[in-house]
Parts: structure tokens; sequence; C-alpha cells
């Protein structure tokens, strides 16, 4: 395609600019002022100039690194959906789009329980650390990491039981990571845990000192949730922010009405393990519709299912 084709294409070329050029030559074969046939001249100069550097910035934008908000089902899937294919996520590899080749990076990590899956698929990733797109080299880092059976990220939680728990698709959007916790206990993967909604994203796990209990905060876009999971045992406590808001709420003698898509509005800050059953954190807790937000520190005893709300006291200078 020539350039002005390829310019008009993508909105960069002014059509009245280019008829008022060609014009200008036929009025300067009449005999019309060499000023103006210079001054024409020079303004088509700027124009296909501009458009040059306008174009440049626009092939730049295309080959931008994907942001991707939210991942669907179905876009992980990368069409048709079928029952787990391999094959189809190796061909994607070789894809001129990168958001496929960031998805089927993520998607060959569930076919560790396959020796010959796994390495060939260890093959074909590994030329992907290179990649000029950061987001693409941190996810083939990352799955060699799993299907190598290093375990070095500081995504992977090793627990006390030797298994080993972690997400895919790592912080794929500003809210955190795929909305599903894999475990890989006795060399077999396998899909651990998903959160129901509004839980769209795991944004962090934090395990206990002795790597027998998680913390796991997950969010939506509008609110946070966070639940300590006993993963040998298969236990979960009861979700920590909304009971926070309501029995703090109930202290206060304030309205707490649970809305019927269970979002909260309120965040937890900066949560931390007192011992090996005890989980501290700043909550950062709304009601009437955010109209009233309250800060109170909360612990929570796995164990006992035991919780204390306190009014958070700023620090005295």
């Amino acid at each position: 395609m020539r350039r002005e084709e390829l310019f008009r294409e993508i909105g960069l070329i002014d059509e009245n600019l280019i008829a008022a050029a060609e014009h200008s030559e036929i009025k300067e074969r009449k005999g019309i002022s060499k000023k103006w046939a210079v001054l024409v001249a020079c303004l088509i100069l700027y124009v296909s100039t501009s458009t040059v550097l306008l174009a440049t910035e626009y092939i730049k934008k295309q080959n931008a690194e994907p942001y991707i908000r939210y991942l669907l089902a179905e876009e992980m899937e990368l069409l048709p959906p079928t029952p787990y294919d391999a094959g189809k996520f190796l061909q994607a590899l070789k894809s001129d789009n990168h958001e496929h080749i960031y998805i089927a990076i993520n998607r060959l990590v569930e076919c560790f329980n396959d020796q010959k899956l796994r390495e060939k698929a260890l093959k074909e990733i590994r030329p992907l650390l290179k990649n000029d797109h950061q987001k693409i080299a941190d996810a083939a880092a990352f799955a060699i990491d799993i299907l190598s059976e290093t375990y070095q990220s500081p995504y992977i939680i090793k627990l006390a039981d030797e298994s080993v728990i972690f997400t895919l698709f790592n912080n794929y959007s500003d809210y955190g990571s795929q909305n599903v916790i894999w475990r890989i206990k006795d060399n077999v993967l396998e899909r651990y845990f998903s959160f129901s909604t509004p839980s769209m994203y795991i944004k962090q796990m934090i395990p206990s000192p002795n790597q027998q209990l998680v913390a796991i905060v997950t969010n939506s876009n509008k609110s946070e949730f966070l639940q300590v999971m006993d993963v040998e045992e298969g236990m979960t406590s009861p979700e920590l922010v909304e009971s926070a808001r309501v029995k703090y709420g109930a202290q206060k003698q304030l309205d707490t009405w649970i809305r019927t898509d269970h979002e909260n509005y309120s965040y937890a800050n900066n949560i931390v393990w007192k011992d090996n059953d005890t989980l501290e954190f700043e909550g950062s807790l709304a009601y009437q519709n955010t109209e009233i937000i309250e800060n109170v520190t909360v612990v929570y005893q796995f164990s006992k299912k035991a919780m204390e709300v306190k009014e958070l006291r700023s620090p005295i200078n």
C-alpha cells in the first residue's frame, strides 16, 4: 500500500489540502506568481511531515502492551470454546496478537500434569522471556517457573504441607490477578478454589508465619474482601471486611444495610499476622452509601472465629 493510501485509511490526510495543492499547480502553469507556488509547496511539506509523525504514533499505539481490565471466560479460550486443548494455545504463541500470546502462556500452565505437553510448552515459551512486551516476558518467566517445578516466584505461596498455591494472570488488571487459586500437591496441579461475585480479582495472598493459613484479599472495582483459608484442611473463615462493618456498625448504632450485590465499598489495609492464628488489619468501612467512613483496626483469631473491632486512633505527633 502506498504511503498516501495508508495515511488516508487511518484518517491523517486532509483531502482539501491535497486538492488545494493540485489546484495551485494548475494556476502556476497559467502564470501564477512563484511566491504563491512556494507557499503552497511549504504547506504541503508541513502537512506531509505532520502526517508521518502522527502515523508513527498511531503505529506505536497499535503495538503497545495489551491492557486487560477483566478477562471473560470465553476470552481465555481464544475460541472455539472446547475442553482444554494445549495445541490451540501452543499455536497461539505464534500469533501476531499480543493479548492472545499472553493468554496462551498462562493457559499452558494447565498442561502441568502431562509430562510430554509440559516439555513442549517449556520449549515454546522460553523464547518469549526476551519478548519486548514486559507483561508477556513476565508471564513467560512465571509459566516456566511452574512448569519446570523450580517454584522461585514471589507469586507462589509454599505451604506447611509441602503443597504450593498460586494464581495465573498475575496482576493482569489494575485490580489484581485471575480469580482462581491453583494448587500443586504431590506433583499434581488442581484448580483449587475460586471466589463468588462480587470478588472478581485476587489482589494478595499472605501466608501465616508457620505457613498453615493464608489471608487472601479479593476485590471488585468497588470493594475489597478478606478471608483466611486453611488450604490443607479445606476450611475458610467468613468474609472479614463485611463482618467487621456489621459488627462495628452495631457497636456505633450505624445503619448496616447489606446490598443485594454484596458490594461493601470498604477496604482492608496493612494486613499482618500477629501470630500463627491471629490476623490484624486496618479497615476503611463505609456506611449510608459511603456518606460515613469509619477507620478501624480489626483483630481476627481463626481457630476461635473471634473478631475484635476498634476505632483506629490517629497517631500522636
